[in-house]
């Protein structure tokens, strides 16, 4: 159009008025037309905006998730360690008192043992002395 408006182009007065007028729509039309482009990449834009915060949204959850089956595996590990040892404190407390109860036991057999020895004693010695 501004090709033709080109050769269109008229001397005097009335030519610039019609020459001008035309110019005018061209440049009209160029406007809408950049207009329609503004608004077709502002479109666009907003559309990747969405999808973006979509995909951000996404993998904020699947990162929340992730962590989520994390800390439950570890709250699982947690509590298997615990109990493995509360039991083997059981265990070592259980053993402490049952070779406490064994070391008193032998504390009182040794004793009733040198007791004995010392009656064998005092008994073999007084067998000698009547011999």
């Amino acid at each position: 159009m501004e090709s033709e408006l080109q050769e269109e182009q008229l001397e005097g007065a009335e030519g610039q008025v019609i020459y001008l007028s035309r110019e005018r729509q061209v440049l009209v039309l160029q406007m809408e037309s950049l207009r329609s482009e503004n608004q077709q990449a502002e479109a666009g834009l907003e559309a990747l905006y969405r999808l973006h915060q979509q995909e951000v949204h996404s993998l904020r959850e699947e990162s929340l998730q992730v962590f989520r089956t994390f800390r439950q595996v570890l709250e699982e590990q947690k509590r298997i360690s615990e109990g493995r040892y509360r039991t083997l404190l059981l265990e070592a407390i259980q053993d402490a008192v049952h070779l406490s109860t064994q070391n008193l036991q032998l504390q009182a057999d040794n004793k009733q043992l040198r007791k004995a020895l010392d009656e064998l004693k005092a008994l073999s010695a007084h067998t000698k002395m009547k011999e």
